[in-house]
């Protein structure tokens, strides 16, 4: 396994899946331990840009606590997309394997989060509804050649993808803010 090699040709795969062409879904390595090397750069950008914000914002590093705490939280939104996308595949059951949809997905995030880190430095979080929609589209291409499903599968996978991925940040807080008036 050689992860800079297997990143490179993720990169590739994704410019070759939202270009003109549409094709590079062959591209990425659709194994477990292609999962296990999508996994550690995720979690490993998780990192750097956790020590990058901290850095820049507080002037300090982040202990042990504030580490732990954004890897569970940066966890969740992987988690959703693995979840999803096992579920759209167990349940219409295409020819193509839950990992060939994973792996690429998991890159999306990974090369969203890389190009949100610059972004939230300096315009905060007013690009996070344009990742969004960037991502959405990515599943979008992604469901149409890597599983491949119709168009109304295609969309409906992105956009039950990208609605859970709003809902959690939304449900945590509603979880950790006891303060929120709740419904009679």
């Amino acid at each position: 396994m050689k992860p800079f090699i297997e990143l490179r040709d993720a990169a590739i795969g994704w410019l070759d899946l939202i270009g003109p062409k549409g094709t590079g879904i062959e591209r990425f390595n659709a194994s477990v331990p292609g999962l296990l090397v999508m996994l550690g750069w995720y979690f490993g950008l998780v990192l750097l840009t956790r020590f990058i914000q901290a850095a820049t914002l507080t002037g300090s590093t982040p202990g042990i606590v504030e580490i732990t705490v954004a890897l569970l939280l940066n966890g969740l939104p992987l988690l959703v997309i693995l979840a999803s996308t096992a579920l759209t595949v167990r349940v219409l059951t295409p020819a193509a394997s839950p990992l060939r949809l994973m792996v690429p997905a998991g890159y999306a995030l990974v090369f969203l989060l890389a190009v949100g880190l610059p972004l939230s430095l300096f315009a905060g979080s007013s690009f996070a509804p344009a990742l969004q929609g960037v991502l959405g589209y990515m599943l979008y291409r992604l469901a149409r050649q890597g599983g491949p499903f119709n168009i109304g599968i295609a969309v409906g996978y992105a956009v039950l993808t990208v609605v859970l991925l709003v809902a959690i940040p939304i449900g945590l807080y509603m979880l950790l803010d006891p303060s929120l008036p709740t419904p009679d």
